[in-house]
């Protein structure tokens, strides 16, 4: 079986990059914006179904319109990365936030005020 997680991440690893340049130089919807990172996608074992993980800088009420916004256009993300993927199955996307940057800087804050109270 490890084959079959090789393919797997090898294809993640195609569907991030190609997703992340669909994003960038062919949406053209303005709740969208100009900074959007595909920090990672997420397939099923049966390469069915993808979850896509974006970071998006901005408030909250930007980030859930931009993943409404993609999650309204994946007909044309699938259709185009599927013209330039070839797989036997091309996986259905679904957008997510990732938070995890935020998440990142949150614990790094802590650790610094730890740091100082230390000091």
């Amino acid at each position: 079986m490890p084959t079959q997680n090789f393919h797997v991440e090898r294809l993640a690893e195609m569907l991030q990059r190609e997703i992340g340049t669909i994003i960038s130089q062919e949406m053209r919807d303005p709740r969208i914006p100009p900074v959007v990172t595909v920090t990672r996608v997420k397939l099923a074992q049966d390469i069915r179904n993808a979850t896509v993980f974006v970071s998006i800088y901005g408030e909250e009420d930007v980030k859930s319109n931009a993943v409404e916004a993609l999650n309204k256009a994946v007909s044309f993300i699938q259709h185009v990365a599927a013209s330039r993927i070839v797989v036997k199955h091309f996986p259905r996307l679904r957008f997510k936030i990732d938070n995890s940057i935020e998440h990142g800087r949150h614990i790094d804050e802590l650790l610094k005020d730890i740091q100082n109270d230390l000091e």
